[in-house]
């Protein structure tokens, strides 16, 4: 049996928007894992030259997209911590995807120039050197070969899988038809989370629409359905219900943590100077940074200034936060109290979190909550939302509050930087006793499951 994995949406974001975030990563980390645990039976697909034929999709070869994957990722950028802060006006998703070692040793050279640079020359030349790496990574990709064609390497009792966000393909649910009824294959869909569908205020109006027909129409067809955490099934298992639909169980399989591909070198001086504490997340309305600034403001007036940690926003501006960087701005990021550090490479993000007092994700909703496992899992504490699947990410190493209430967040964030020994000790309670999930161990309930799937059988 062979497992066909599709990876459209992965190698559409690697191309068009550089670093993976979120949901590409977790493709990649389980395409990984299940490769390395079914070996050659893992094989990879993705949409042929035909957009309108819903059946043309051709085999890509895992070594391209862990090249592609590599280079997107690769640490060999400028540090963070000389990049400039965040660049009013910057559009959202110019992300820095390096694929030329040579060429970004002399772009090194141009950023570190252009610190001395007005503003707005400054943004135009970062603007200009961003939008040629994206066109060299995506030439890097015009080269790839169309592969062979699905139908012809496919074999019936095979399992197609969708581990992805590929809800923008009207055409999906005739795609997963074709499979099932003319190839003989299986299928089997991941599940993140339903957020457009539960809490469509976080989100943009055509995504909700388009998320919710897309899984109407995919639901009924899916031969086995994977989870990322217990409340995701659970809303999975409700919706599925309320709109009577039949379907079979769905069955959790927990993130792995970790930064897996990465395998990269901590960065060897540290991003930010001084005590601070870690965000990590796109900078989106859901993920509720609006909370921490209200939170950080009032502990400047109760506190003396160099009593309050740094709140250092590790990731890119994303959607819905107009108001929110227009704020930052206007205080002048409450005059340096907030730093923001744009896009950091693995290895930046693993000194972000060795160096940082403890991290914070005050998310309203998520389908897990990977960074909260990744904190743990390089050693630090997190102060998180009681909410949805966080409490699962973190167990019973994570402290809580209600994402809801200023007051709350407040208080524990502040007892929390207030007692340097109980976080000395909390400290040293998640380095002794988190243990994190493997992507591997992830891998391994969805290979099992569908082996020993009924249907398969």
């Amino acid at each position: 049996m062979t497992f066909w994995i599709d990876v459209d949406d992965l190698l559409f974001h690697l191309v068009h928007h550089g670093r993976p975030s979120g949901i590409q990563r977790v493709v990649f980390e389980f395409g990984t894992a299940l490769r390395e645990l079914h070996g050659e039976n893992v094989q990879f697909v993705r949409r042929g030259p035909d957009s309108g034929d819903p059946r043309d999709f051709r085999t890509v070869n895992w070594s391209f997209i862990e090249t592609l994957f590599r280079r997107v990722m690769t640490p060999e950028d400028l540090p963070a911590s000389r990049q400039p802060d965040y660049m009013p006006g910057t559009p959202d998703g110019q992300e820095q995807t390096d694929v030329l070692p040579a060429i970004l040793r002399m772009e090194r050279q141009v950023f570190q120039g252009m610190m001395s640079l007005p503003g707005t020359v400054c943004r135009v030349v970062a603007s200009a050197i961003r939008k040629r790496r994206r066109d060299r990574t995506k030439s890097l990709a015009g080269g790839l070969s169309e592969g062979t064609r699905l139908f012809e390497a496919a074999r019936a009792g095979d399992v197609f899988l969708t581990l992805g966000a590929p809800w923008h393909h009207e055409t999906y649910s005739q795609t997963v038809r074709w499979l099932r009824d003319d190839l003989r294959m299986y299928y089997g869909l991941l599940m993140h989370d339903l957020i457009p569908i539960l809490r469509p205020e976080w989100c943009h109006q055509g995504l909700v629409k388009i998320f919710e027909r897309w899984h109407q129409d995919i639901f009924p067809l899916a031969d086995m359905i994977f989870a990322n955490s217990h409340a995701t099934a659970r809303d999975v298992q409700d919706y599925l219900a309320q709109k009577n639909i039949s379907t079979k169980p769905v069955l959790t399989t927990p993130l792995g943590a970790g930064f897996g591909v990465a395998d990269a070198p901590m960065a060897p001086v540290s991003v930010v100077e001084g005590p601070y504490v870690l965000f990590v997340s796109t900078i989106e309305a859901r993920k509720n940074h609006a909370l921490l600034f209200r939170v950080w403001r009032q502990l400047l007036e109760d506190m003396p200034a160099d009593a309050v940690p740094t709140l250092v926003f590790a990731g890119r501006v994303g959607w819905l936060v107009s108001d929110l960087m227009q704020q930052l701005e206007n205080t002048q990021w409450l005059d340096g109290k907030i730093r923001f550090i744009q896009n950091p490479t693995d290895a930046e993000l693993q000194r972000l979190y060795a160096d940082c007092s403890f991290s914070v994700f005050p998310s309203f909703c998520e389908g897990w909550g990977l960074p909260v496992t990744e904190s743990l899992a390089m050693g630090r504490p997190c102060v998180a939302s009681n909410t949805t699947s966080i409490p699962e990410a973190g167990g019973n190493l994570g402290r809580y509050f209600d994402p809801t209430n200023l007051h709350d967040a407040y208080d524990v964030i502040r007892r929390t930087i207030e007692n340097p020994e109980d976080l000395a000790a909390w400290t040293r309670q998640v380095q002794t006793e988190f243990r994190p999930n493997s992507w591997k161990d992830s891998a391994r309930i969805i290979l099992d499951t569908a082996l020993s799937h009924p249907a398969v059988l």
